[in-house]
């Protein structure tokens, strides 16, 4: 499958936001995430679509799926 790379420049505030939110997912999904994948994550659910099987990180033997999406307090 031919891919494409995304150079992102991100705050170091949004960095820690996702290197956090790295963590959290770490309890529920048996592993560390990738800072690729919680992006490929917030895009999934941004853009409405599953690309869990698309989008794998080259480093993972399977693909891994976010798990559902809490209902927000807000």
């Amino acid at each position: 499958m031919e891919r494409s790379q995304l150079n992102l420049r991100i705050s170091d505030h949004l960095g820690k936001l996702i290197d956090a939110k790295r963590i959290e997912l770490a309890s529920t999904m048996g592993t560390i995430p990738t800072r690729s994948e919680i992006l490929r994550f917030a895009l999934e659910r941004y853009l409405g679509e599953d690309l869990s099987e698309t989008e794998v990180d080259r480093r993972r033997v399977k693909p891994i799926k976010l798990p559902p999406k809490r209902k927000s307090s807000i």
